[in-house]
């Protein structure tokens, strides 16, 4: 995903010290290169193995969502966004300041037995996470956030897509070199010029990213956007039935989320799923206004934060991390908590020929 926040301040009690250091660009690959050189990471401690996720159930084929009202799509799109960095993070000093527009996280579908037909809305960082877990989720309204206005061009670019590829054998063909002629012409009369560009100068890596997670999903027998006509049909219908809204959000800052919050309220909407791919291993110590944000979301029981773990060195993928929403605010609400590891613990043991899922319930003592 893209990076989404431009720094992380340390929080002592009741103080919060100026932001010493960007915020890196957790779950995702960076434009220049097609694969990403991870982070030197100590080994962690050893700990319980992380568990493989239970095998998936067959659910009922997804009804497609109506489209928003007009009261509705008001609400949705009147929220505030906050202003683009100067500077974005990088994983390592090099990668600073570079986009990130396609995903690098392989197992997204470890999450989907937590999350399928939860329903309510979804809050979520980076360039295409979204569309797998809006698909099995089947949220009411969704929020595709990220703070670098590049991959919210790459949202529009989908939607454009999304508007003649009535089926997903269609949307995949855009990427491939027979499809660049049309799509190119339908880019031509956006009135965003720039979407034309970002396809030219990045289709085979949108390409590799669509091809290599419909593959893996395949070969698992996992249903989904890419892999299933009925599923690519209730996210399509999401994002041209003006349900999703892609927009420029730092979760560090209070305009953009506290615009979600008060529309989500007002859509009479739980926000069930937020998920952060791996933006917290790159904060010193999580903000008070994270927290703040957070608190602030309609939510309820059901609701959940997905985050992913690097454990690229093991098996050039991620441990993959479901917890309550409120679990993560209790916790965040310990004066003894100021990072990750102090919620979860260090990173577990991963399996390099499994797909790393860990359930964190415990509550804070």
């Amino acid at each position: 995903m893209a990076a989404v926040l431009t720094g992380c301040a340390r929080r002592g009690p009741g103080v919060i010290a100026p932001a010493d250091r960007p915020a890196a660009a957790p779950g995702a690959v960076p434009t220049p290169s097609l694969r990403p050189t991870p982070a030197v990471m100590s080994d962690p401690a050893p700990v319980a193995p992380a568990a493989t996720p239970p095998a998936v159930a067959v659910v009922a084929e997804p009804r497609a969502p109506s489209p928003a009202s007009a009261t509705q799509r008001e609400i949705l799109l009147a929220s505030p966004e906050d202003p683009e960095p100067e500077i974005r993070g990088g994983i390592v000093k090099a990668l600073e300041d570079v986009s990130y527009i396609v995903g690098n996280e392989w197992s997204l579908d470890a999450f989907r037995p937590a999350i399928a037909e939860l329903g309510g809305g979804y809050v979520g960082v980076g360039p295409d996470q979204a569309y797998l877990l809006i698909g099995w989720q089947r949220p009411e309204f969704a929020w595709l956030i990220d703070y670098d206005s590049k991959v919210m061009r790459v949202h529009a670019m989908y939607r454009a897509v999304f508007e003649f590829a009535e089926t997903r054998a269609e949307f995949l063909a855009a990427f491939e070199h027979e499809g660049a002629a049309r799509v190119s012409k339908q880019l031509a009369v956006h009135p965003d010029e720039r979407l034309r560009r970002l396809y030219r100068n990045n289709r085979d890596m949108f390409r590799w990213r669509l091809r290599t997670v419909e593959r893996k999903l395949r070969r698992r027998g996992v249903a989904s956007w890419l892999t299933d006509d009925a599923t690519y049909t209730f996210v399509r219908d999401m994002v041209l039935g003006d349900r999703v809204r892609p927009v420029r959000v730092n979760l560090n800052e209070a305009a953009g989320m506290a615009g979600i919050a008060e529309a989500a309220r007002k859509l009479g909407v739980s926000i069930r799923v937020v998920y952060l791919s791996n933006a917290e291993e790159y904060w010193d110590s999580y903000a008070e206004q994270f927290e703040r944000n957070l608190g602030a979301l309609p939510h309820d029981e059901r609701s959940l934060v997905l985050r992913t773990r690097l454990v690229w060195h093991v098996n050039r993928d991620y441990i993959y991390n479901a917890q309550p929403l409120d679990t993560f605010l209790a916790w965040l609400a310990a004066p003894q908590v100021h990072t990750l590891e102090d919620i979860v613990g260090p990173k577990p043991p991963a399996d390099r020929d499994a797909i790393n899922f860990v359930m964190s319930t415990q509550a804070p003592p």
